[in-house]
């Protein structure tokens, strides 16, 4: 289901923090920090995609000055599969970007690329998205307003959110089950409503540390390039809910999470575009990590075995 992104599979989107450069909120001071989460409830379709432009935060009906809100995403995220961010299973968009402090009453999205695979093997795609590799629409996928003013994703209860000095992580839930369906009428189109929901969960914290490759061991060429530790998965589960990471050119990651004590694992297997799959087998420093607010607990990973299974021939 999950072959043609392109790179991996998840988590997909780097991890982005980025000082705000300009107003948003109302009232309070100083600066807070604001992590964005991205879950998915499952739909009846075999791939959901998404390229997300823009995320920005919007303050409150008495903020008259700064209506431009305050962007927290300054490079547009690669594709990314919705329907593997289903079941607890979170992709993180933001990491700690810096905003003022205040109350915001809404996060924008921008949407500009989209496109689906129905149970049939059909590709809908928006007009002009550049498609994976062995990517090709057979029709169209329209996005209203998507790339222009974008969605608006209320929070839970219609409530502002009050951002203070501590960090926040919102988590917005992208419900593909009711996101997409076909036009009306005979077009044979697809179109996209996105149903976002964000909810807020305040004194953050992380999990973090360094992916390096066991001595002796050389990382193999899957899905027609060199494979670099950055390929690798982080993941921390605390009940029903996943959160990954992403690996940084200097070979580290973090995960914002909530407080709590959590699993520690990672990703077996990484999707390419080709149809190879990589294999991998590593072992965090310790089984469990606790988290308080507003920590960092460290837990390292050390890649010993890598293999790559090639796409079955024909």
């Amino acid at each position: 289901m999950t072959r043609r992104n392109g790179r991996r599979v998840l988590p997909l989107l780097a991890a982005l923090a980025m000082a705000a450069c300009d107003g948003g909120g109302t009232g309070g001071g100083g600066d807070a920090r604001v992590s964005i989460r991205l879950t998915d409830a499952p739909g009846d379709l075999r791939e959901a995609w998404v390229r997300i432009d823009r995320i920005s935060l919007k303050g409150g009906a008495a903020d008259s000055t700064r209506e431009g809100g305050v962007d927290l995403l300054g490079t547009r995220t690669e594709w990314v599969d919705l329907l593997t961010l289903s079941g607890g299973r979170t992709a993180e968009l933001v990491n700690g970007a810096v905003v003022p402090a205040g109350r915001y009453s809404e996060l924008r999205m921008v949407v500009c690329e989209a496109y689906v695979v129905d149970r049939d093997g059909r590709v809908y795609a928006t007009q002009n998205a550049v498609l994976p590799a062995g990517v090709a629409a057979n029709g169209q996928l329209q996005v209203p307003s998507g790339c222009s003013s974008g969605f608006k994703i209320k929070f839970s209860g219609d409530e502002p959110v009050e951002l203070a000095s501590e960090s926040t992580i919102l988590t917005v839930d992208f419900d593909v089950s009711q996101s997409f369906g076909h036009q009306a009428g005979n077009s044979g189109r697809w179109i996209m409503h996105p149903v976002l929901h964000a909810t807020a969960v305040g004194l953050a914290g992380g999990i973090g540390g360094a992916v390096t490759v066991a001595q002796g061991l050389t990382l193999p060429t899957c899905g027609g390039s060199a494979v670099a530790a950055t390929a690798f998965v982080p993941r921390a589960t605390a009940g029903a809910e996943t959160h990954t990471g992403t690996v940084g050119t200097d070979g580290r990651y973090r995960i914002t999470v909530a407080p709590g004590t959590y699993t520690m694992g990672y990703a077996p297997a990484l999707s390419f575009a080709n149809g190879d799959s990589l294999m991998v087998t590593a072992a965090p420093s310790v089984a469990t990590a606790t988290v308080a607010n507003g920590a960092t607990a460290t837990v390292d990973y050390s890649i010993t075995a890598a293999t790559c299974k090639p796409r079955p021939a024909g």
